[in-house]
């Protein structure tokens, strides 16, 4: 129970982001199921992974070493100098040029 309202707060977080500058600047997600999602009316854009790190995000890591570690609840990338917030194929930037950010859903008891 406890990590299911993690995941609708971090739902409906992901899901004001999607509607702003920064939706299209998610690269992933690890807020629950699609059948989940849909039940918020959050449809994930083709380019966001869910659950599982795109393997180019960490090419030194096995299949295996990518599915077994933990990640942040989303990650945002945004291509520094980018002028107007026009997304480029972020795979092709060198990753000294990005700045990733991680967002994190946290709870005080």
């Amino acid at each position: 129970m406890v990590t299911e309202r993690h995941n609708i707060a971090s739902r409906l977080i992901i899901k004001t982001l999607n509607k702003g500058d920064f939706g299209e600047k998610i690269i992933f997600t690890d807020i629950g199921s699609e059948t989940r999602m849909a039940q918020q009316s959050l449809v994930l854009p083709a380019h966001v992974a869910n659950k599982t790190l795109p393997r180019w995000l960490q090419p030194n890591l096995s299949a295996d070493e990518i599915r077994s570690g933990s990640g942040p609840d989303a990650i945002c990338i945004l291509p520094v100098g980018t002028k107007n917030g026009h997304q480029r194929d972020i795979q092709a930037i060198h990753p000294s040029r990005l700045d990733v950010n991680f967002i994190e859903v946290k709870y005080q008891w």
